[in-house]
């Protein structure tokens, strides 16, 4: 007898954001329906959610051109998520030393707790910042019919 290894379902989601403050909230809202349709209803998903908003933040505060544009992707398979913020500035800005009270540097450490794994590509005139999710083993996602 062979066994046949079942296919894995493929999502894919993407959206464009304008680089304003209210992206970060719109990202988050965004997300978490896209999960939640995705059978995602579990901390994970809220980690993603976190991680879209740090991300999509970033952009906003450091990377934005006077209202561009941010590209917003999602795409999951058998319990392993990548999301992926891209802006049109290609450099890489310097990390902010947190301070003890303070608001900011804080984002990408966050990130970097919750993911799995986290990347950065870029090209001539992008940036492409990335991170990974994974249910834990036990959590299997919920196959909306």
């Amino acid at each position: 007898m062979v066994a046949v290894e079942q296919p894995r379902s493929l999502h894919h989601w993407e959206a464009t954001l304008t680089a304003e403050a209210a992206a970060a909230s719109t990202a988050r809202r965004m997300v978490g329906s896209v999960l939640r349709e995705w059978g995602w209803e579990n901390d994970r998903a809220s980690d993603l959610v976190l991680i879209a908003s740090e991300l999509v933040t970033n952009v906003v505060r450091h990377a934005s051109r006077s209202r561009g544009s941010i590209g917003l992707h999602l795409q999951e398979t058998g319990g392993d998520c990548r999301i992926e913020v891209l802006d049109y500035r290609p450099d890489l800005p310097l990390p902010e030393t947190p301070v003890a009270r303070g608001e900011c540097g804080r984002g990408l450490i966050l990130v970097r707790e919750l993911a799995d794994g986290t990347g950065v590509v870029t090209t001539a005139t992008t940036k492409n910042v990335w991170a990974r999710v994974l249910l834990a083993a036990d959590d299997t996602p919920r196959r909306t019919p």
